[in-house]
């Protein structure tokens, strides 16, 4: 559902411009760089949301401690790493306009960290896991 609702976001967002310069809402000019920054923050945030909607087919059916499932976690990880930066990048190409992305910034990279916290400890896991198999 959310991917549903990311991509009529991706192809609604220039139509969505032109309805409101049709009501008479005047889209600012200097708001004109977030189209770009939306659609390079879409191609992370559709593989995030295709690892997780993986990882949790995969928690469902009790595969909890395997290797896919870490790299699935390290994928979301990236992910969230590449959309603080892409939010920062935007922030620095706008000048000031855009100070409001910093705190969306610094939450994508606080759970980019907690996700890598994560996927060690699954790592673990996995590695006792396997230690304990092998034991007779």
């Amino acid at each position: 559902m959310v991917l549903g609702l990311l991509l009529a976001l991706l192809f609604l967002l220039p139509v969505m411009q032109n309805v409101l310069s049709t009501l008479g809402i005047n889209v600012a000019p200097g708001t004109l760089w977030l189209a770009p920054v939306y659609y390079a923050f879409c191609i992370p945030a559709y593989v995030a949301l295709f690892s997780l909607d993986r990882l949790l087919a995969a928690i469902r059916n009790n595969e909890v401690f395997t290797l896919r499932n870490i790299r699935f976690l390290r994928i979301i990880s990236w992910c969230c790493a590449a959309v603080a930066l892409i939010l920062v990048i935007g922030v620095f190409c706008s000048g000031l306009v855009a100070l409001f992305l910093i705190i969306p910034a610094v939450i994508a990279a606080f759970f980019g960290v907690i996700l890598r916290v994560v996927k060690n400890l699954f790592a673990a896991a996995v590695a006792l896991k396997d230690e304990n198999d092998f034991t007779i």
